[in-house]
């Protein structure tokens, strides 16, 4: 049996500690939506398949996102000229939102997710931060 290394980079591996950080504020998080769903509806929808798959998918989606910022980071550490990193950026941020979106919109359209259950967890890692910055004082 072959056993494979996985090399990572330092920024992947910062951004996989703090997924795992923030892993019980995005199940809170998930809680809260579905009350606030089931409630009020979101969107015209109560607790349903679309607001369950929104939630799993924006969940995926945002970890996904975070780590390919930690990726990219990495890689433009290790980049030498300044402006091939700045090229590099812009094309990594373009690609990761032109294929998440087109994601989003390929779903939404087939009726598989609700659009606001999956846009929602992309604003978690920004809320996270805020609110470990009111506890800690140190972020």
């Amino acid at each position: 049996m072959i056993i494979m290394k996985i090399r990572i980079s330092q920024g992947e591996r910062i951004a996989l500690g703090e997924l795992r950080a923030m892993l019980p504020f995005f199940l809170i998080a998930d809680g809260v939506v579905l009350i606030i769903g089931g409630l009020i509806g979101i969107m015209g929808e109560s607790l349903s398949f679309g607001l369950f798959t929104g939630l799993l998918f924006g969940n995926i989606v945002s970890a996904a996102n975070f780590y390919f910022i930690g990726f990219a980071s990495g890689s433009l550490l290790r980049r030498n000229k300044e402006s091939g990193a700045r090229g590099f950026a812009g094309a990594a941020y373009g690609l990761r939102f032109f294929g998440m979106f087109a994601l989003y919109w390929v779903l939404a359209s087939l009726g598989l997710i609700n659009l606001f259950a999956a846009l929602v967890p992309l604003l978690y890692p920004s809320f996270y931060y805020k609110i470990k910055a009111v506890f800690n004082k140190s972020v």
